[in-house]
């Protein structure tokens, strides 16, 4: 039986349907730490309307497309945030469709003043489908293909913590902070047509720094996916962030790729309390196994409001 080209690109990319990263690539984009880890949902007093698309490799036929939707709310008297996102990510033939649910419970000044502990779940399911007409394959009748069809809805569940040594934007010291995640718990086989998928839980550790100026902040960090048996995966990036201006920044991941990030901030955007938050990351491979393949993008857009 001859192979799928896309499986082939799935195991490079770190998606492989058997024994690697099935969640998307983690992104450098640190507002979207929320979809990798529940207790980062509305760290602050702000509720959040948030709009992710990643493409990567945009020379490649069949390369993945991830996009969510996520409403972050904070019940400010209460020390708790809620959360929701609709998730979409398609490589090649294989699609998933779901709704993420998030909670997380806050203690505030549980180690030292102003000092934020927050301890999060994360439940939802997926839809995955797989679609024959947009398979890559070198012999059409490889019977690995079936018939188009999907295998129904799968539950997913998680939990995390984040901590931050100082939750005060702008008004701090400088700042520590670093979360821990355990993701798709729930480790259920997925039947694709012949193909035979089983989930793996997926363990994700970040932390960093933010050093503040009168003006703003620099913020180094550091994300470690880790997936038994199979990946290891290290993030490693910096970024300057100009109070109510804009942010740009630099990143590596052992995935052997680069990135740079930036975007524009607009105060006041329809309300005092409000504002919109415009971002764009490009990243482009170094090795000659995924050069080929062209560069990737995200494109992020939030809107935030004051709750308190």
């Amino acid at each position: 039986m001859k192979s799928i080209q896309i499986l082939i690109l799935i195991n490079i990319c770190c998606f492989s349907a058997l024994q690697a990263q099935q969640l998307p690539y983690l992104s450098q984009l640190g507002e979207a730490r929320t979809f990798w880890n529940p207790a980062a949902t509305a760290t602050g007093t702000n509720m959040n309307i948030d709009v992710f698309v990643r493409q990567q490799w945009l020379g490649f036929k069949g390369a993945p497309t991830t996009g969510f939707l996520n409403y972050q709310m904070p019940c400010v008297d209460y020390n708790r945030r809620a959360g929701g996102a609709l998730v979409f990510d398609k490589t090649g033939p294989v699609s998933k469709i779901g709704l993420q649910l998030n909670y997380a419970y806050k203690l505030i000044d549980a180690l030292g003043d102003d000092s934020q502990l927050s301890l999060g779940i994360t439940a939802g399911g997926q839809s995955y489908s797989y679609n024959t007409t947009n398979a890559i394959v070198n012999q059409p009748d490889d019977p690995s293909l079936g018939k188009s069809g999907s295998s129904g809805i799968f539950p997913s569940v998680g939990a995390g913590f984040y901590y931050i040594s100082d939750n005060r934007a702008y008004r701090a010291d400088n700042t520590f902070f670093i979360g821990f995640s355990y993701l798709q718990a729930y480790e259920a086989n997925v039947l694709i047509n012949n193909l035979n998928q089983k989930r793996y839980a997926h363990m994700v550790l970040d932390f960093g720094t933010r050093l503040y100026s009168t003006s703003g902040f620099f913020e180094p960090s550091f994300s470690l996916n880790y997936v038994n048996p199979e990946l290891i995966n290290l993030l490693v990036g910096a970024k300057y962030e100009m109070r109510d201006r804009f942010w740009a920044g630099l990143g590596y991941s052992t995935v052997n790729d680069i990135n740079m990030q930036g975007g524009v901030i607009f105060n006041d955007f329809g309300n005092r309390d409000a504002k919109l938050r415009l971002g764009v990351l490009a990243n482009m491979g170094i090795t000659s196994a995924i050069q080929d393949f062209g560069p990737g993008f995200e494109l992020f857009v939030r809107y935030e409001f004051d709750m308190d």
